[in-house]
């Protein structure tokens, strides 16, 4: 297989691999000397995810011809810089923007420890969510910061809010303002 060929395959496991949970990104590398000479540094939220998504690789039909691209391996292994945030947010990533008030009579630390329950029970286990942040303005309003892979996974995390008990309970304590979405720059 050609360079050409093998980018293209390349390319399209990149693609594939992007579906599987906790993916961040994959930067392909090719050699200065020898074009055929090929380094993927591929990001993960977690350890766990890099090893189940190993075994995809390794296995699964859909990146047959990309392990058929691969003449040898000279070393894989798995690394973790600490001083790396995990869940980045960069140019390309998705964004909900939600402005509420807290309903009459609610305490905000009640509205604060609801907010967090549902971020570590639920949002956080949802494909391709990065973070959340709370912001409270001087008028009393508090914005939602949500981050995601792309808008679109912000939306379809927005979407799942519904029928979930931490979120419910969350929604039940505040006056929605409105709810916005859109791509960092």
């Amino acid at each position: 297989m050609d360079a050409d060929q093998a980018d293209t395959v390349r390319d399209h496991a990149s693609a594939l691999l992007s579906h599987q949970p906790g993916f961040i990104t994959w930067t392909p590398f090719k050699g200065v000397e020898d074009p055929n000479e090929r380094v993927d540094l591929v990001a993960w939220t977690d350890h766990h995810s890099a090893r189940l998504a190993a075994k995809v690789v390794g296995n699964a039909a859909e990146f047959a011809d990309f392990r058929g691209s691969v003449a040898t391996v000279t070393s894989m292994g798995h690394y973790i810089d600490p001083s790396l945030d995990p869940q980045p947010v960069v140019a390309g990533s998705g964004i909900g923007l939600g402005r509420f008030r807290l309903k009459s009579g609610v305490k905000e630390s009640s509205m604060r420890a609801a907010y967090a329950a549902m971020i570590v029970r639920h949002l956080k286990h949802q494909p391709g969510w990065r973070r959340q942040h709370l912001v409270k303005l001087q008028d009393g309003t508090f914005i939602d910061l949500a981050f995601a892979r792309d808008q679109d996974h912000a939306e379809a995390i927005c979407a799942v809010w519904i029928g979930n008990v931490d979120c419910e309970h969350s929604l039940s304590m505040i006056e929605p303002v409105s709810m916005e979405f859109g791509t960092i720059i």
